[in-house]
């Protein structure tokens, strides 16, 4: 019951970063046109803002959109001043052979703020973060985020301090394979120095991460580098590659691999991810080789009401006789007004060899200001 537990809570437990790398379909190749953030997620700024409801929500009045419902004119429409808060609360059940088991889960509470000047911005965030242990749970005051960045062009950006590393598609749906069995989903922020630049057709990502100075409630805790490299062409279509190299005390590891967004037609769009990793434990000497790919396919047929169908498989330990994983599953992902996204979901997950099977199901609802 335990270890169904752990796998539940590690399935489900996935604060979303806030960014739609599929936008691109609508010609939009930079995260930054709607974030402040190079690598999108968590500030949107006033164009994001208006992006939300023009692209995104299938209602939505005038004002809408705007930070507090724009309580605050001078603030909501700042190009300065950058505000945001994020809610987002999960229902989750997960049923197999042996056992059901039911979770409401607040996933994540944050408040971030930046300063965004022409050549440089700083930003940072306080928030809760939920420290688990076995079946208990606690939470602590911290924060998520915190960088500042240095323009040197509009196109070319220094960026330093605490945020999640740029690889692959950079979906915020940690569920999908590809994040959640590579360590690039739940509270994978750690302390980095990135370059980036993103041009017209092509976007690169250089960075340098040294891990989290030894906080002992980190998960992400690697030292090492990765490089992402895009191209983004017939104004809907985005390909790209991404490189990793990274260690910690337990092993080293490096991972590469290929992903694109493709939209052959206005209501339907589809994401696919295919990384390789090699693995070395440190103490054991033990090298493992393996796989993970993630796919969805996407239909929306109203603005802000998106139904996808996703399959992934894994098996990055083929020694291993529980490593080759496979899923799939479908869901809806629904915005129907400017700071409401609701996604629920139903996955049907399997341990090839051992033919042991679960369904799970989720419900999330995401509120933010």
């Amino acid at each position: 019951m335990k270890t169904i537990s752990a796998i539940f809570i590690f399935i489900f437990f996935l604060p979303k970063a806030f960014s739609y790398s599929e936008l691109s379909r609508h010609g939009y190749v930079n995260c930054t046109t709607c974030h402040l953030s190079p690598s999108g997620g968590s500030l949107l700024t006033p164009y994001g803002r208006e992006l939300s409801k023009a692209a995104l929500s299938t209602w939505g009045t005038k004002k809408e959109q705007y930070f507090a419902y724009n309580a605050f004119p001078a603030l909501s429409k700042s190009e300065r001043v950058l505000v945001g808060a994020y809610i987002r609360g999960l229902q989750a059940y997960r049923m197999d052979e042996t056992a059901n088991e039911a979770r409401a889960i607040l996933m994540q509470a944050d408040f971030d703020i930046a300063y965004n000047a022409p050549s440089w911005a700083i930003t940072g965030s306080a928030g809760r973060q939920e420290l688990r242990k076995g079946l208990e749970s606690d939470s602590r005051l911290f924060s998520r985020r915190h960088y500042g960045i240095y323009r040197i062009t509009p196109s070319h950006q220094l960026r330093a301090g605490k945020f999640l590393k740029f690889y692959g598609l950079n979906d915020p749906n940690h569920q999908m394979y590809v994040r959640r069995f590579l360590n690039f989903g739940f509270d994978s922020e750690s302390y980095n120095l990135e370059y980036s630049y993103q041009g017209e057709n092509i976007s690169t990502f250089a960075t340098a991460f040294l891990g989290n100075f030894k906080d002992p409630f980190a998960l992400a805790k690697e030292e090492g580098m990765s490089l992402s490299a895009s191209y983004f062409f017939y104004d809907k279509q985005k390909i790209g590659i991404s490189l990793f190299q990274g260690s910690d005390n337990i092993s080293k590891r490096s991972v590469s691999g290929i992903w694109g967004i493709f939209s052959f037609h206005p209501n339907f769009f589809s994401m696919h991810e295919f990384d390789l990793q090699n693995k070395t434990i440190k103490n054991l000497n033990q090298k493992q080789k393996g796989f993970v790919t993630s796919n969805k396919i996407n239909y929306e047929p109203i603005k802000g009401f998106v139904s996808f169908l996703t399959y992934d498989i894994a098996n990055l330990n083929p020694s291993l006789i529980s490593s080759k994983k496979s899923a799939y599953g479908g869901g809806l992902q629904l915005f129907p007004r400017p700071h409401f996204e609701v996604v629920t979901a139903w996955q049907k997950e399997e341990i090839i060899k051992l033919k042991a099977k679960s369904d799970l199901y989720s419900l999330v609802i995401h509120f933010y200001l």
